[in-house]
Parts: structure tokens; sequence; C-alpha cells
């Protein structure tokens, strides 16, 4: 854990300090921060980093050990007159103190401290404020390796891409009968052969089984794929290795070049909405101005409702990707959640605007990453027209 950095953090955000809580193993957050194993406490453990000095462990008098890989003074406490004292040697009344909370619960990745604990705390005298930003810094950032593997994991997804389009197109030109569910078995058997990891399998839908964003091929049900199909793809993929990043992407086909003036029409439209989002973002690095996740969601949901497209929502912009594919820092979101942390530089995210209507299902996904000079850059092929098979 490094101190120095989240002393140097707290320093800049003008807080006091950063408490971290855990009981029975339940909030996952702290245990993965504070390197807790597979150890479970079995009374309320508390970890208080102050903005300056010495962190300071507080601790039931039963588990006097658990926290000793760390650094920081001991405080044991017995019973909950004892813990009270303690709290309150270590809370200096009027702090603002990060932990793990959001206010509304807005940002769900980042609020593990319960309601009743939440109370407690607050009953000390201190001001309570979310550590969802101060988190992205120790999860959200990746490394130039990190992106490498990000790269390489995007050249063999394409890879996988290609063959399955050529595959669709030997298939029709042959004769030969070929859905959805036969397809996604095609993609498995090519994923199968690559050294790559799938938290699940791609998300593949033909015509109106694309305006489901949800959908997964079934044995029984899955449409013909056949010259004038239409047809979305969204694969995600990492390589194996333990600290990875994501490659994840949503491509729109059309089977045969007599494309639909309709789906052409909403391709462009979303695909305007992507092309707009890197403005957006871009401009406000420039200007060194902050821009949260909400606030992005927000500028595509007014720009689809000023062309009468946002009743076709279902799912906010984006999200932020990592070793998983959901990440946890920052999400393009005011559609599910009001997403209020700041987009940072170090950190990537999907921008994967789409619109469903009851015919046509429209998503275009690419990753971006926000170089550590506030630059962006996508690593791979950007898809601006219906690829035709």
């Amino acid at each position: 854990m490094d101190i120095q950095k989240i002393q140097s953090l707290l320093q800049s955000s003008q807080l006091d300090g950063w408490l971290f809580c855990d009981y029975h193993g339940r909030d996952h957050i702290s245990r993965e921060f504070l390197a807790l194993s597979d150890r479970f406490c079995t009374r309320r453990m508390f970890y208080y980093i102050p903005a300056v000095g010495t962190p300071v462990k507080v601790l039931s008098a039963i588990e006097p050990l658990l926290l000793d890989h760390l650094q920081g003074d001991k405080l044991l406490y017995k019973g909950k007159d004892g813990l009270h004292q303690r709290l309150a040697e270590v809370l200096p009344k009027g702090a603002g103190i990060a932990c793990q909370y959001s206010p509304g619960g807005n940002v769900p990745t980042a609020s593990t401290m319960d309601a009743g604990l939440f109370e407690y705390l607050r009953s000390f005298g201190v001001e309570l404020v979310s550590s969802a930003d101060l988190l992205q810094h120790f999860g959200a950032v990746l490394t130039p390796e990190q992106i490498e593997s990000h790269k390489q994991a995007g050249v063999i997804v394409h890879r996988i891409l290609d063959e399955t389009f050529r595959y669709i197109r030997a298939c029709i030109d042959s004769g030969e009968y070929l859905d959805e569910y036969k397809l996604l078995l095609k993609m498995q058997q090519l994923i199968a052969a690559e050294p790559i990891h799938m938290d699940s399998p791609p998300f593949f839908g033909v015509d109106d089984h694309a305006c489901d964003p949800g959908y997964e091929p079934k044995e029984q049900g899955s449409y013909e794929i056949k010259n004038g199909s239409r047809l979305i793809i969204d694969f995600a993929a990492r390589l194996r290795s333990e600290d990875a990043v994501y490659y994840d992407i949503s491509w729109c086909m059309n089977v045969g070049e007599d494309i639909d003036p309709e789906y052409t029409r909403l391709f462009n439209a979303v695909n305007d909405a992507r092309t707009m989002v890197l403005g957006l973002i871009q401009s406000r690095l420039d200007a060194d101005e902050p821009i949260r996740g909400c606030d992005v969601d927000r500028a595509v949901q007014d720009y689809f409702k000023a062309r009468d497209l946002d009743k076709y929502l279902m799912h906010r912009t984006g999200h932020n990707i990592g070793h998983r594919c959901h990440g946890v820092g920052a999400n393009l979101d005011d559609y599910e959640t009001h997403d209020v942390r700041t987009l940072l530089p170090g950190t990537m995210f999907s921008v994967e605007p789409g619109i469903y209507t009851d015919k046509y299902g429209v998503r275009l996904e690419f990753d971006v990453h926000i170089t550590p000079d506030k630059k962006l850059r996508i690593y791979g092929p950007v898809q601006n027209q219906i690829l035709v098979i």
C-alpha cells in the first residue's frame, strides 16, 4: 500500500483522511485494498489513513493481528464501549473523511458501507464523503503493460471477427444453412484456439433479435443468416495473464450490399453520437476542466432527444474497462445510475451508444484510453460505416 500516494491524493482533494472498515468480509473494497486475503474479521475492524501522519488500526483485542501486514499504530478495543472510545480518539471532529459509500447510491461499485455503520460514524461529528474518485487511482488507472495487453487482445478479437465474417460469406455462397446458434458455435471454436479469456460468450443477434441488447442465441428459435440479414456483434476478451485488460467492441454488419436506408440512418446517428463524445471529452481535457461520466451520458441523451430518438435508448453510453470487462472506474452513465466520478487520465472506458427500435438494433462500441498527457487514444479499427459481409 502506497501511503505516501494516498496522503498526497487526500491533500489534493482537501480531505482529512480515508477510512476502511470490514466485518465478516462484507466490504469487498476494504478487503481487497487492505489485502486481507481469506481471513474474515469476526469483530469490526477499522484502518484510518490521515492526510498527514501515521495510519491507525482499530482492532478487537480478540483479533489483534489482523492488520499486522500494514504499517501504522495499533489501537485495541474491548466491547462496544471500548470501540466507541477508540474511534473517538482516531476520528477528528469536523474532519472530512473518505469512505466506501455513495450519496444516494449513485455509484454502486463504490458503495459498500452499510447505512447503519454510516450513521454510527457520523455520530462522531465527522463529514463522510465518497471515496469513489480516490478508488479510481488504485483500480482504474492503467499501466503501460496493461495497455499493451489491451492492444494484443484487440488483434486477436479482430482476427476472430474476420474469420467469422469469412465463414458467414462462405456458408451463404455454398448454400449451407447458417443460423445464429450455429454461428455462435463456430465463434466459440475460433475463440478456444486463441490465448484469450472471456467472462461471457460474444453477444450477437440478427435482424430484430439485435433490438434486445442482452440477446443470446439458443439452439431453438435462432434466426437464419442469409443475404439481407442485419447483424450486430458485441465481443469482449482479454489475455489470460493476471493483470491483462479487456478489449471490448460492438460492430454492425449487413449480409450483402443491399442495405436498408433506415438501418443506414440509424447507424449514422449512433456513429455521430460516438464522435460527439470524443469531441466533448477532449475539449474538456484540453481546457483542463473535469468531466464526469454522467456529463458525457447526459450529452448523448440530449443528442438523441434532439433527433427524436431518445425513446429508443436502453442503456448508458459506456463503462469503465480494466482487468474486468466492466471495471471499477467511472462509467459514462446518467441513465442507469448518476455516475459523478471524474474521467481520469490513465483510465479506459467504452463508448457504446445504442438505439433499439422494434425492428432495428444499432450499437457501436470502441474503447477509449485517456493517456497521462490527456489525449484520447483508440487502439484498434474504428467502424464508421456498416460493414458489408
